[in-house]
């Protein structure tokens, strides 16, 4: 009985993982959470309970979201940051259901390259059809879908992407892990098809963060005499790539549109620090003038920024920390562990300049990453706490 509901409840979590990649702008996923969580409770008895951040991060985000009505803010945005956490309480139903989490992850992120590249052919190859108007539309509106050419060169590059494309670093680095381990040649066109829908996504911080946590992946694969032949190649390859990339293109040029924006969130943000807002912040979606987009701004590019200026100095460090620490006990994050804690970190520091964090895709990473540090199975008992 157990193992049909296990299926059953795995099959859901595989749907609400497609529906809020695929279409975020629907209330589907919603329903399929809710279904998730409804079978938790209804099936609820005492059993081991891995980790508190969730309550720790709803807590915080319930002050912001409860101090946004003391401040000028987008309610409808801040309603929005508040409901998107509640996703972080699935771990425990992962956890109670043996939900195969890696899985179901790599399986969506091959969808989301299938639906890309259909998009893709309706929309671009073949656009002068009848159906590529009405789809655009939809594309657009339940997909989050983005079509056009960013400025990182003199002839300009395509960019093609649905919203929630940043989420397949984390498939991506999944295939990587899984075709060194095994070999296979399902894991390396998985991984050749993925990687092309992000780079059509012509996103930097994507683009790059794959390419950082692929070395990391097979340096921590590797013995110690190919670490070394590794590092040997690896490195005047880097150096060599960002020359390209300084001289050649306009991706870290201050003046580059994207780059001139998002310095002038930096600076309009120092010049609205004020002694109240430094420890308290100003509630979530709190508005602010930007001298990067010359309006009024209630969320940017810079995750940090954001956070700072939603609940302060000394709360934004410990949300931070309760998302990486899931866990008091240090041995979680050591050994094999100690990859997993890296591919966070790389994309944590990705969502720096991108908005690819605190949203109904970002937490997904994060619901795996804690699964991955809180597995009882390469963790010793002591950590689990009983409630």
């Amino acid at each position: 009985m157990n193992f049909n509901l296990n299926k059953r409840v795995n099959l859901i979590f595989m749907i609400f993982f497609i529906l809020s990649l695929l279409f975020p702008a629907t209330v589907f996923n919603k329903l399929m959470f809710v279904i998730i969580m409804a079978f938790t409770i209804i099936n609820y008895k005492i059993y081991k309970l891995n980790t508190f951040s969730p309550f720790i991060v709803f807590c915080i985000f319930l002050y912001g979201f409860i101090f946004s009505f003391f401040n000028i803010v987008d309610k409808g945005l801040a309603l929005q940051f508040f409901l998107s956490i509640l996703v972080l309480f699935l771990i425990y139903p992962i956890f109670k259901y043996k939900i195969d989490i890696d899985g179901i992850v790599k399986i969506s992120g091959l969808i989301m390259a299938i639906y890309t590249g259909i998009s893709f052919l309706i929309l671009v190859v073949f656009m002068d059809l009848p159906l590529s108007g009405p789809y655009y539309v939809f594309f657009n509106d339940y997909s989050s879908g983005s079509n056009g050419l960013r400025e990182f060169a003199e002839e300009g590059t395509l960019s093609f992407h649905i919203g929630t494309a940043p989420f397949l670093y984390l498939p991506f680095c999944l295939f990587v892990i899984s075709y060194i381990d095994k070999k296979k040649i399902s894991s390396l066109l998985s991984l050749i098809v993925i990687f092309i829908t992000i780079f059509i996504s012509a996103s930097r911080g994507l683009i790059l963060s794959c390419i950082i946590a692929t070395i990391f992946i097979i340096f921590f694969k590797s013995n110690l005499r190919s670490k070394i032949l590794f590092l040997s190649l690896s490195i005047p390859l880097i150096i060599i790539s960002i020359s390209y990339l300084l001289t050649t293109t306009t991706i870290f040029d201050s003046r580059e549109e994207s780059n001139s924006i998002k310095i002038g969130h930096y600076e309009s943000f120092i010049d609205h620090i004020n002694f109240f807002n430094f420890f308290l912040g100003e509630g979530l979606a709190s508005y602010y003038y930007s001298k990067g987009s010359q309006s009024m701004k209630a969320h940017t590019e810079i995750t940090p920024l954001d956070m700072l200026r939603y609940f302060g100095f000394i709360i934004t460090p410990i949300l931070y920390l309760v998302i990486i620490l899931p866990t008091k006990r240090i041995a979680s994050y050591l050994g094999s562990n100690s990859l997993y804690v890296i591919l966070c970190l790389i994309y944590v520091v990705n969502s720096f300049t991108n908005p690819t964090m605190f949203n109904s895709y970002g937490l997904l990473l994060i619901l795996w990453y804690w699964y991955k540090i809180l597995n009882t199975s390469n963790v010793s008992s002591e950590q689990i706490v009983y409630v």
